[in-house]
């Protein structure tokens, strides 16, 4: 009798064991989809699969691969969070622990440790290292369309841009001021070319890197231009316009949120204004007086 009762406990407890390794634990829900499945919102169907946005608050474990889906019906990684929802974040703290206890892989949010600052670090199993994400380089291409005119001895700063390229918003088109995103090295290029004039002999055109916010220059580059014909006796009395242009280029460092605008100042003439060769018409890019006046910025 002993034996007959030993015999039908280990059929019980074998049924058992069967019946939970196939077993599918769900809270807040009668249909688990896996082998833990918790329905944070209670709105799940009764029956039949959630849609997505139901399941968005549910949280899962796979009964096949054992990996977790928060919000995710059929999670792809160990840890998978891409759902539907617009929180799917994780939050992570900092922590005293040695990088090699840490161990290798180890992420961690840190603002206490040299560099001193919020970032995200992750261990290599030795070190703790900063994780580094490259930032949208400034790159900026404009050109001149619209005429201006530069009064001679005046410094006056260059606006009214066209924008051919600005990939990090950090131009104003109208004002020509251009502000750093962030601290660095920047490579400012500023090609000019004014309508012909009888110019002074030994007159200069002076390209000007203006900062805004100090009022100061930065950097200037000189280019000197003299008479094509000077009205003496060699020759014959004449003078004739002619068009001064160049190009400047200069390399700054600028703290985040300098402000810097170009400034072109002339003495070509001793009075009037002299204006820049421009083309309004941007359709027609054989246009002799087209692509003249052009301003590049590009951050290192």
């Amino acid at each position: 009798m002993k034996r007959k009762r030993q015999f039908i406990l280990m059929v019980i407890i074998t049924y058992c064991c069967i019946f939970w390794s196939n077993a599918q634990v769900g809270i807040g829900t009668s249909t688990p989809l896996g082998i833990l499945h918790i329905d944070g919102a209670k709105d799940n169907p009764i029956n039949g699969t959630p849609s997505v946005l139901q399941v968005a608050n549910d949280v899962i474990i796979n009964k096949t691969s054992g990996f977790i889906g928060v919000g995710v019906l059929n999670p792809q990684v160990k840890l998978d969070l891409r759902s539907v929802a617009s929180e799917n974040s994780i939050g992570l703290s900092t922590t005293n622990i040695a990088a090699s206890v840490a161990g290798a892989g180890a992420v961690r949010y840190d603002v206490v440790n040299a560099p001193v600052g919020p970032k995200i670090e992750v261990s290599d199993g030795t070190v703790w290292h900063k994780a580094y994400i490259a930032p949208q380089k400034a790159v900026v291409v404009a050109r001149k369309v619209t005429n201006q005119s530069i009064p001679p001895a005046t410094a006056t700063n260059i606006g009214t841009w066209s924008v051919v390229r600005d990939m990090s918003n950090s131009f104003d088109a109208t004002s020509g001021i251009f502000t750093a995103p962030r601290e660095g090295t920047y490579t400012f290029l500023l090609t000019f070319n004014f309508n012909g004039v009888v110019i002074n002999d030994g007159s200069r055109v002076e390209s000007q890197f203006f900062n805004t916010t100090t009022n100061t220059v930065l950097a200037s580059v000189y280019k000197t231009f003299g008479q094509s014909m000077t009205g003496s006796n060699d020759d014959a009395n004449a003078t004739r316009a002619t068009q001064a242009g160049g190009a400047s280029t200069v390399t700054l460092t600028l703290t985040a949120g300098t402000k810097i605008v170009p400034r072109l100042w002339h003495n070509l003439v001793s009075s009037g204004s002299v204006s820049l060769r421009v083309s309004s018409n941007l359709l027609d890019p054989a246009n002799p007086d087209d692509g003249f006046n052009n301003l590049t910025i590009i951050e290192h």
